[in-house]
């Protein structure tokens, strides 16, 4: 990418975030922290799994039923009013001031198509739906552990339609498990950092803390940490995010895509660390709560599989990303220091997880 277009980017973002205003200096520092878009294989999204850093990968299949005959956004557009009765409706945000409001599911699509209304929703759930037999998302999910498990784990999957309008953005903040965004159309600019290095430097996190108004952000200090990148996310590009990271997202052009979230082998020791030293985002408020027990849930869950894929075929463990484990679990050993390790190896659910994973990376042919 040339510097104009990184400096037209920037500028773009600026005119709805004013935060986002990149000087010179800041641009030449921020073009050292980019995520380039790669071409999708197994190996690239698993050994950016295994590095606990954010990939941008095209070639995802997720193909929509009629997109051929119909054009992507027309059958995208079908699909959802059919797959909604006209009573359903979805948790949005409207115009500049983000008001929050429940929006019937026609009515939005119809503010979004006219691409005169701000709007965007991030919660229109397509699992058991009509709208999911027409969306392909296999390749989103085949190394998901969370669809195969309880309710109370399935409920954290996701599996949502993605609706912004140009301009709208979503303010820091971070996510339980890990995550894929796949865009249909439009593009999206994203800002991310590690949760936690950000906090400590002075940048808010939404969730993570007592936000009024906006969270805090300076892109000074944004560009000093160590953990800090960016990219846009593009027509048949999808993302996949570590939870460890907080992110901020402008919606630079009308976006159509599906996100979800994911609990992966290669990636879990780290989700399981941040849940079990620092709270899951979901208990945070209320610790005994219907989700009480859910981390030890999907530690259980996660050694029941790595056992199951063990005794499974070569491809079947590739599927998993079984073959990425060792480097995964090396990297994990060398970025959660010797306090944080001898407190997870204190509960046993977390150590029966390493013991699985050490066995599935030296399982044999792979």
């Amino acid at each position: 990418m040339r510097d104009t277009d990184i400096a037209h980017i920037w500028q773009d973002a600026a005119t709805f975030d004013r935060t986002l205003k990149a000087r010179p200096d800041q641009l030449a520092r921020l073009r050292r922290k980019q995520v380039h878009a790669a071409s999708y294989t197994r190996q690239a999204l698993f050994n950016a799994m295994a590095r606990g850093e954010p990939a941008v990968l095209a070639g995802v299949q997720v193909s929509v039923a009629g997109s051929d005959r119909l054009g992507l956004e027309a059958a995208l557009v079908k699909h959802v009013g059919s797959g909604f009765d006209a009573h359903q409706r979805a948790n949005a945000q409207i115009g500049p001031s983000q008001r929050r409001t429940r929006l019937g599911v026609h009515e939005l699509m119809r503010k979004w198509s006219s691409r005169r209304s701000l709007v965007s929703v991030t919660d229109l759930h397509i699992r058991g739906t009509p709208l999911e037999r027409k969306i392909d998302t296999a390749q989103l999910s085949a190394f998901n552990l969370l669809p195969q498990g309880s309710e109370g784990m399935q409920r954290q999957e996701m599996m949502t339609l993605v609706i912004g309008a140009r301009g709208n953005v979503t303010d820091s903040h971070s996510d339980d498990p890990d995550g894929s965004n796949h865009c249909f159309m439009g593009r999206k600019l994203w800002l991310a950092w590690e949760t936690f290095e950000g906090i400590q430097a002075g940048l808010q996190d939404c969730e993570r803390g007592l936000v009024r108004g906006r969270a805090r952000f300076n892109l000074d200090r944004f560009c000093e940490l160590k953990s800090a990148r960016w990219w846009t996310v593009e027509p048949g590009e999808t993302l996949f995010l570590p939870g460890r990271l907080t992110h901020k997202v402008v919606t630079l052009d009308a976006y159509l895509g599906i996100g979800s979230f994911y609990v992966a082998p290669v990636s879990c020791l780290d989700s399981l660390s941040r849940w079990y030293l620092h709270q899951p985002l979901w208990s945070l408020d209320d610790p005994r709560g219907e989700n009480a027990g859910l981390v030890d849930e999907i530690a259980g869950a996660m050694r029941r599989q790595l056992q199951k894929l063990a005794r499974q075929s070569l491809a079947r463990k590739q599927q998993w990303g079984l073959d990425f484990v060792r480097p995964a679990t090396e990297r994990w050993m060398r970025n959660w220091s010797r306090q944080q390790r001898n407190a997870l190896m204190a509960r046993a659910p977390f150590v029966r997880v390493m013991e699985a994973l050490q066995q599935a990376g030296s399982v044999a042919g792979v």
